[in-house]
Formats: structure tokens, sequence, C-alpha cells
């Protein structure tokens, strides 16, 4: 399957939600003007509230799936343009109501909310107000299957791997990865593909919050054996678009790259010992 893959690589502003959902409708719009074959769009990690807000602010800000105000407002223009649109934001259980996650939720084509991934390993400052997830969801769309990381997961082989021996068509990326660390993120990114011969797209945000990190872009879409396929290596605002060949996975893993039909769990096992 063929499918036109695209990242909006923006500057969010800190605790205004309203500001930051009309500019990713602005962008999704230039994109579907630009690359109107899209069907999957990428937007970066806690997009709707910005990255380095207080536990008061993101419990203001904080949505419960399937109803929250971005997810309706993000729903329709899914819906009018019929894509899948993946985005952070800030997620509140629906039953341990003061519980938040740092979350990316997947929105479809008829602009349903069909679920969110909840960041499994928080980092840093993020402990402060939000919970760690705990599961893997894979979800079934009409592009495939889709499989969420946000940011600091991805430095995680097993969590990519994970998703791979789930079945994943598709790696995805939301994140905030900061500066200085930009050498790491390009290779971290290509590695998680290689290890898993799989496509991955990432978005990442700009600029800063006004606080203490500054974040550097380099949003990419890397194919399953680790080549760039697009990039914006560039401390700007902008977006970047692919067509991607999900059968490549199959047709690779067949050809040379033999990680899973050679691969040998009986021995792993301290992978998964406490450090």
């Amino acid at each position: 399957m063929k499918v036109t893959v695209s990242c909006a690589q923006l500057l969010p502003k800190i605790g205004d939600k309203k500001y930051n959902l009309e500019k990713m409708k602005k962008y999704v719009e230039k994109i579907m003007e630009k690359y109107p074959e899209t069907k999957l769009i990428v937007f970066p990690e806690l997009m709707t509230t910005g990255y380095e807000g207080t536990p008061e602010m993101f419990q203001e800000l904080a949505e419960t799936l399937p109803n929250g105000e971005s997810m309706k407002f993000m729903g329709d223009i899914a819906k009018k343009y019929h894509i899948h649109i993946v985005y952070g934001f800030a997620q509140r259980d629906a039953v341990l109501t003061d519980v938040l996650y740092n979350s990316a939720v997947l929105i479809n084509s008829d602009g349903e909310a069909v679920g969110a991934y909840q960041k499994i390993h928080p980092f840093a400052d993020e402990k402060k107000w939000c919970r760690a997830g705990c599961s893997l969801p894979v979800f079934d769309t009409e592009i495939g299957r889709l499989a969420i990381m946000i940011c600091w997961d991805t430095a995680f082989p097993e969590v990519a791997r994970s998703y791979a021996l789930k079945g994943a068509d598709l790696l995805i990326v939301s994140t905030n990865w900061e500066d200085p660390y930009s050498d790491d993120w390009d290779l971290i990114t290509k590695a998680r593909a290689f290890d898993n011969t799989l496509h991955l797209v990432a978005a990442n945000r700009i600029g800063d919050d006004g606080k203490t990190l500054s974040f550097f872009g380099h949003s990419k879409i890397i194919d399953p054996i680790g080549r760039e396929i697009a990039a914006l290596d560039k401390v700007e605002e902008g977006i970047i678009s692919a067509e991607i060949d999900l059968s490549l996975t199959q047709k690779e893993r067949a050809r040379y790259y033999t990680f899973f039909k050679d691969r040998r769990p009986d021995v792993y096992g301290e992978i998964v010992k406490p450090y």
C-alpha cells in the first residue's frame, strides 16, 4: 500500500489552546493545498498546550477522549479532507479525573478520535504533572496499522520493537526533542526504523516556551532501512511530505533484513529484567 504522509513542524504558544488549534488548522490547509494526496498529518508533542507549563496549566487544558475540545475541532478538519491526524495533548483520565497523561490522539478520516497513546516514558519535569502510560496500542485504519510513540519513547528500542511484533505498518513519532541533542535525534529515528524495517514519520517542534528549553525541529520521514526520504533540518516552521510504500517492509524482511525470522526470544530474558 502506498500512502502520502506529512509532518507540520511548528512553534506552539504556551498555554493558548485556541491559538494552537488555529495554527494547526492553517497548516492542515497548507499541506492539503500543496500535497493533496496526503492521508496522514503528524503534529508535535503537546501541540495544543506547549511543553514547559505548570501542573496547574495542564490540569486546566487537559481533555478527555473522545470528545475533547481539540478533538472536535480537529475532527471536523480531518473529516473535511478525509485524512488522519495525530497530535500531542494533555489527556485526562476518564475515571480518575485528577490523573493526566502526556498523550497523542489519532483522529481518523471520519473525524473520530479513535484512541490515544499515553507516553510510557515521561521525561524530567513531565513527571510533575503526568502519569506514565502502560500500553502499546496499534490502531487499525484504512491506511494501515499505525503505532505512536512520544519523544523520549523513541530512545527505547523495546517500544518500537514491541509495535513491530504486534504487526504495525508505520511508526509515528510526535515529539519535543530539545537542544542540543539534534545529532542524537537524527540517529535514533533512523535506528528505530532500521531496527524494525518500518517506515517512521516524526514531527518535532521548534522554538521555546520562554523558560529553560529550546527545540530544533528536524522532522523526518524515514524508510524501512533507515534512509531519510524527507526532512526539515532547520529551526523554522514548515512542512514535509512523502509518498511511502508500506509493502516495502515485508519485501525488505524477506530480501535481506531477516531480523524477525532469525530472532531468538528464548535468550533475550535479560532485556525485561529490572536494571
